[in-house]
């Protein structure tokens, strides 16, 4: 009885480092080609968390069969430091200090925007008297609860904006002097890029404010992933058909957004920061595009975990402060601020050491 217990459970324990050697590739593998690998580099942290279990239950009853997920889970152990840091790089020296925040245009947990809400977003961001800040999904129409043109910001002096929507869209806010503006659209998407050359000291460098593409989920979809019930088979297999399309569709749209960001990344010819929403974590095919060779503030200065995401699916890193290793990155932070479905993260740039 104890053999077939063991045997059985060497069979799940190979199933899950099987499922962790998908997850770590998951992040070579176009969407558009194999889009359903992109769920397993999802699931990283929790595959991750599962073959840790079985080491610690082959420690009581046979500890050769540890290899078989510590073998799997140092081979990709690079992909543990983009979701846990233990130290994060301080300083209390005055850097560029960077904020990136996708604010849900205003409305926190109601479904309208409120002014109150957008008072608390506005008091965190005087606070934190930043340098640069990247905001994605504000609400930018005429009679607008965000006042731009009298944010109330003493250091910002110079702004961008763009529409994705009647109402709202991207804005960068910087206190350095703005040489050029641009952006980045897709077709058949709501989500854009836009991007800010500033002069930096005597130097030009390109801010990007990016919002990759979402999974355009309504409230009630969201819901109805809480409330699956199993025994009505036919309507969960509806809406398991349902939310696949939109999964698929958005994860396929947000690999050629990648690519289309890479493209023009390689292309520019200044130092860059690239600061947003890229809707994807950091085990995913999205998050290793975009990086390239650009530095992560969380793993260069942060410590912890670093979720991002504030709604009521799994939390998960999905905002992101890269920048060119012509910085070096101090001081970054997820604050708890609870007035969106994301939390406003920041860091503290200075020029990196020759």
């Amino acid at each position: 009885m104890k053999q077939f217990f063991v045997y059985t459970l060497l069979l799940l324990n190979l199933i899950a480092a099987a499922a962790l050697v998908f997850a770590t590739i998951s992040v070579f593998l176009s969407p558009e080609k194999l889009w359903f690998a992109a769920l397993f580099g999802m699931a990283y942290p929790y595959i991750l968390v599962i073959n840790l279990i079985f080491i610690v239950l082959w420690i009581f009853l046979k500890p050769v069969f540890i290899l078989l997920s510590l073998v799997v889970i140092l081979s990709g152990y690079n992909q543990i430091g983009n979701y846990l840091q233990f130290y994060g790089q301080q300083t209390k020296e005055k850097g560029i200090k960077i904020i990136s925040y996708n604010v849900k245009y205003f409305m926190g947990s109601n479904q309208f925007p409120t002014k109150e809400n957008a008072d608390h977003i506005l008091d965190y961001l005087r606070q934190n008297n930043a340098d640069i800040i990247c905001l994605q999904e504000v609400r930018l129409n005429k009679r607008q609860i965000f006042d731009v043109a009298n944010s109330k910001l003493p250091q910002i002096n110079h702004m961008q904006l763009a529409h994705t929507s009647h109402a709202g869209g991207q804005l960068t806010l910087t206190r350095f002097p703005i040489l050029n503006m641009g952006e980045i659209r897709f077709n058949n998407s709501g989500n854009m890029i836009i991007y800010t050359d500033i002069l930096l000291n005597s130097d030009t460098v390109r801010v990007y404010n990016c919002h990759l593409q979402s999974y355009r989920l309504r409230p009630t979809e969201i819901n109805s992933i809480d409330s699956m019930n199993f025994e009505n088979q036919k309507k969960t297999m509806t809406q398991i058909k349902e939310l696949s399309v939109k999964f698929k569709d958005a994860i396929i749209k947000r690999a050629e957004q990648a690519a289309t960001l890479r493209e023009h990344l390689n292309q520019c010819p200044y130092p860059v920061i690239v600061c947003g929403d890229f809707n994807d974590t950091p085990v995913s095919f999205t998050y290793r595009t975009v990086r390239g060779d650009l530095k992560d503030s969380f793993t260069e200065s942060g410590k912890g975990t670093a979720n991002t995401y504030n709604g009521k699916l799994p939390s998960f890193r999905i905002d992101y402060i890269l920048y060119s290793p012509k910085f070096t990155s101090y001081n970054f932070e997820v604050s708890s601020l609870n007035h969106s479905d994301h939390y406003p993260i920041s860091c503290d740039l200075f020029p990196a050491e020759k």
